[in-house]
């Protein structure tokens, strides 16, 4: 295959089981909440941990049951209400009262810098993975549900944030990682055919809808929870470069 054709073409990586192993992540998480929060505020560090999980929880019921009736407002408004909801639930679990509001983007986006660098969750192959696709010459951007900020300090403690484009993120498009319009607009912001693009994800439901606009897809099977559905999949991050340079085959066919 001439490689040299590869600049042409984009990788979109999802996070959570594909990039970082959700399971791991957590736990570090909870630890690092309460390396923060404690020394500044008072409380137990497991008090913090044991308050961000239960809001964790209940955000996440509460997020996919709207996300299937779509009754989500535009992201930008979720989130704001989502890290005022974070700071606010945790302090009333520890029993301490909440700073000002004014304050709670500051202090969650210094938790995020705080942690995410922090983080080593990322499942085995995978740095190297994104090194090859990089030096073929592939664009590599995310394509995730969390924020923008987040994703960039999990790639920077892994030292293959250089390696990106763009970190989306809904906050970059305004739109919830919901359906084909999330990577409609992804792709609309670039100026890329959705041909040319190769989405990686974990949920069958982001991939058909990448699919929906005409672009590949690889499936990421790197759980036990997670079934191949999808003709090209990995089950192991070092064999992503060979099954992206198979889809990349197939379409130039």
């Amino acid at each position: 295959m001439n490689k040299a054709n590869f600049w042409e073409y984009a990788v979109f990586f999802d996070d959570g089981d594909v990039m970082n192993d959700n399971r791991l992540r957590g736990i570090q998480w909870q630890k690092m909440i309460g390396d923060y929060f404690t020394p500044i505020y008072g409380g137990g560090p497991h008090q913090w941990a044991e308050g961000n999980i239960e809001f964790i929880d209940g955000i996440i019921a509460e997020y996919n049951i709207n996300l299937e009736v779509k009754k989500l407002p535009d992201y930008q408004t979720f989130y704001i209400h989502c890290i005022h909801r974070w700071i606010t639930s945790m302090f009333d679990y520890v029993g301490i009262e909440s700073p000002p509001e004014k304050k709670h983007r500051e202090i969650y986006f210094e938790v995020v810098d705080m942690i995410t660098p922090n983080v080593k969750a990322s499942f085995p192959g995978l740095v190297n993975s994104i090194k090859v696709l990089h030096n073929q010459g592939l664009k590599l951007y995310t394509s995730s549900a969390e924020h923008s900020e987040e994703l960039k300090g999990y790639l920077r403690g892994m030292r293959v944030d250089s390696c990106f484009e763009k970190f989306f993120g809904p906050d970059l498009i305004n739109i919830h990682k919901a359906d084909e319009s999330f990577y409609e607009a992804i792709f609309s912001d670039i100026g890329l055919e959705p041909k040319k693009a190769v989405v990686i994800d974990d949920k069958p439901r982001f991939l058909e809808s990448a699919k929906k606009l005409g672009a590949n897809v690889i499936q990421a099977c790197l759980t036990e929870k997670v079934e191949p559905s999808f003709q090209f999949h990995v089950n192991h991050m070092d064999d992503l470069p060979k099954v992206v340079e198979q889809v990349i085959k197939k379409v130039k066919k």
